[in-house]
């Protein structure tokens, strides 16, 4: 059984490693590929804490100050959401390429410092380690799925519809989502 956080920070090391290679790398086709095969490992990553590990984070500190790093995280992956198309998009030649590169890691870094010395010391101690391990059980399924999607070149344009409608959702309403889940987890355990 994985471990929720375990899981997770070993996803930033990945997500790390890739924004430093893409803010060394001037070749124009290796940045493409690391922007790719960071798109792909940020939204894998976000999708699995904001349908998994945020909802049952929240649920376990709402009525606490700590349900507040909940929140800060939900619009740090905003942000995320609304830089990664406009660095897909700079050509990869140009220094506003740069530029959007660094800000892409500077973004990733802060939200990791802050997930990993502040919300995943919460998360230690609202959660037993069973249910850390039964969450991770929970995100490596989903794992599974979503990148299954990633792969089939049938399902791919499915999820890049997603990509697109989760771009485009108002963080009150991903917030809101996350809520209904956090819920629905309540009532299982019940």
């Amino acid at each position: 059984m994985p471990n929720a956080i375990t899981m997770l920070k070993a996803d930033h090391v990945v997500l790390k490693r890739i924004l430093k290679q893409l803010n060394e790398v001037t070749a124009p086709k290796q940045r493409e590929r690391l922007v790719a095969q960071f798109e792909k490992a940020i939204k894998t990553h976000a999708q699995i804490e904001e349908e998994v590990f945020y909802p049952a984070f929240k649920a376990r500190t709402e009525k606490t100050d700590d349900v507040d790093m909940f929140y800060e995280a939900a619009e740090e992956h905003h942000v995320v959401d609304m830089v990664l198309p406009a660095l897909k998009a700079a050509n990869p030649k140009s220094p506003e390429f740069e530029a959007k590169a660094k800000v892409m890691k500077d973004l990733i870094e802060h939200h990791v410092k802050e997930e990993e010395t502040e919300m995943f010391v919460a998360a230690r101690k609202v959660f037993e380690d069973k249910q850390l391990r039964e969450l991770g059980n929970l995100m490596a399924e989903r794992r599974e799925t979503i990148e299954a999607m990633w792969e089939s070149p049938v399902l791919r344009p499915v999820k890049k519809l997603q990509g697109v409608a989760h771009k485009i959702l108002p963080t009150k309403v991903k917030t809101a989502k996350a809520t209904a889940i956090a819920k629905a987890m309540e009532m299982e355990e019940r």
